[in-house]
């Protein structure tokens, strides 16, 4: 009875694709019909019926989306294939504004996928073969030595930054020279 409807109401175009979605869902999770079979029952094509049967399978928002006629048949099945309700969520939201074409929307999806995967897919173990090196930092005044939780940053505009980095040159440039010229016995 309900793939008579179906193909009837398909026939007039009077069908809410919403309700159609609801009913090829019932017959292939209720009904355990395949789309097979519910392609003889309602002359629907192949594609059409298991795209149909994805979107039974989205989120409240996603069907609710293509009942108001926010969406199409083509966006909610792209829709349909993200696997959180909360991802579909946000695409429903996203396409309200953007108004993506379906094309467009594959894209985005497929390569959400992808990246979904790569994050599930561990990477190679790396071995550490020796200890990291100690960072060692250095005052840029008295380049002497020092803890990092003793350096501070210091605001300076560009003008006053030079000035104060020629008297530092300028301030060991001489201890350089005495050092150098003390004579040896």
């Amino acid at each position: 009875m309900l793939t008579k409807n179906i193909f009837i109401d398909h026939l007039r175009g009077k069908t809410p694709v919403s309700e159609m979605v609801k009913v090829i869902g019932a017959l292939y999770q209720e009904y355990n019909l395949d789309p097979e079979q519910i392609k003889e029952k309602t002359g629907l094509t192949r594609d059409y019926i298991e795209k149909l049967i994805k979107i039974s399978t989205a989120s409240p928002s996603v069907q609710q989306a293509l009942d108001q006629g926010i969406i199409g048949v083509g966006h909610a099945f792209e829709i349909s294939r993200l696997p959180y309700a909360i991802q579909q969520d946000e695409l429903i939201a996203k396409q309200q504004v953007y108004r993506f074409p379906v094309k467009d929307l594959k894209e985005l999806i497929d390569q959400t996928l992808r990246e979904m995967e790569n994050i599930a897919v561990p990477g190679p173990a790396e071995a550490v073969t020796e200890p990291r090196p100690i960072a060692t930092y250095h005052c840029e005044g008295c380049k002497a030595e020092v803890e990092p939780r003793y350096l501070r940053p210091v605001m300076l505009c560009p003008n006053c930054f030079g000035e104060v980095w020629r008297l530092a040159k300028l301030h060991a440039a001489p201890e350089e020279e005495s050092s150098e010229e003390t004579p040896t016995p």
